[in-house]
């Protein structure tokens, strides 16, 4: 700790070099209090009012949240939908992106090229994304059924709807999600990169195969980056919504109505300002906890160099 000395210039210094660090801080300091931590007060106040986004707010207490647990069948349906889309979508991201990452992880001419093409639908845009896949998906005249054609044929079978199809929707946007694996596939490179070669020699020494040394020696110590992905996951399935707003409407008969879809609904379509935070908060604490379940598995994610 600096010393006052009897003029008192290294306290000025102190103060000064304070000052300067406020100030280079600032413009993230009042983003984060204009743009999140006031609308996120705002909404919290919101939501426990009844507001049209036209009159003022008037306060009911908690009769947003009664409605929407007691009276409301589509925040239940919207609600399941975005769960069974959790459900289905991380671990089939998470299986994806670690096969992507162990297909990719060698060291051939031009692999720098294979690495950037499975990552660039990344920063495709969602909607030029949702257009592509509408027509891949297309049930009548779409590239995936025409491929599929044969196999049809085969067995005798109509052609499958796809997103036209309440029972196929759903699962229709999950696979849409894994072409935007390439994301999670590049933190799973960085991890198997840091991995000692030594390990590898001497699994290979004993013996150990190709497969024994992914299972016994690479996954072990993925398992933080695979952790960190899975919590991800989460916290964005949750989040869905533009690629259902844009291919499916949340039909066919609300099969793609996610939560988020909903909410939008709520406040952009009816003008229910106060339900619609009341839904926001619903879906933080949903979230939260079940984020807070899914980190009691960090008992069993392996940090390279811990010491028992």
């Amino acid at each position: 700790m600096a010393k006052k000395t009897k003029d008192g210039s290294l306290t000025l210094l102190i103060k000064r070099e304070k000052k300067v660090g406020f100030a280079f801080a600032s413009p993230w300091l009042i983003g984060l209090a204009v743009f999140t931590a006031f609308p996120m007060l705002a909404s919290f106040f919101l939501s426990f009012t009844r507001y049209d986004m036209v009159s003022s707010p008037r306060f009911i207490g908690l009769t947003n949240y009664r409605i929407l647990f007691f009276s409301d069948n589509l925040f239940w349906t919207s609600l399941w939908n975005t769960l069974y889309h959790v459900m289905l979508a991380v671990p089939l991201g998470l299986i994806v992106g670690i096969l992507l990452a162990l297909l990719l992880n060698s060291r051939i001419r031009g692999i720098g090229v294979y690495r950037t093409i499975f990552y660039l639908p990344n920063v495709v845009s969602i909607v030029a994304m949702g257009l592509l896949w509408l027509w891949l998906f297309q049930p009548h005249f779409g590239l995936i059924n025409q491929v599929l054609d044969p196999v049809y044929s085969l067995f005798n079978m109509d052609p499958i709807g796809w997103y036209r199809d309440a029972s196929w929707s759903k699962f229709t946007i999950v696979l849409m999600g894994l072409w935007t694996a390439g994301g999670s596939m590049i933190i799973y490179l960085a991890q198997m990169q840091d991995i000692p070669k030594e390990y590898y020699e001497a699994a290979e020494i004993d013996g150990a195969g190709s497969l024994r040394r992914i299972y016994h020696i690479t996954l072990p110590l993925m398992t933080p980056s695979i952790f960190f992905n899975f919590i991800m996951g989460i916290i964005a399935g949750f989040q869905v919504f533009a690629i259902a707003h844009i291919m499916t409407g949340g039909g066919p008969a609300r099969s793609t109505y996610y939560f988020g879809y909903y909410l939008f609904d709520k406040m952009i379509m009816d003008h229910q300002m106060g339900s619609a935070s009341a839904m926001a908060w619903v879906l933080l604490f949903v979230t939260l906890i079940i984020t807070i379940l899914a980190l009691r598995l960090n008992r069993y994610v392996f940090y390279l160099g811990e010491q028992d």
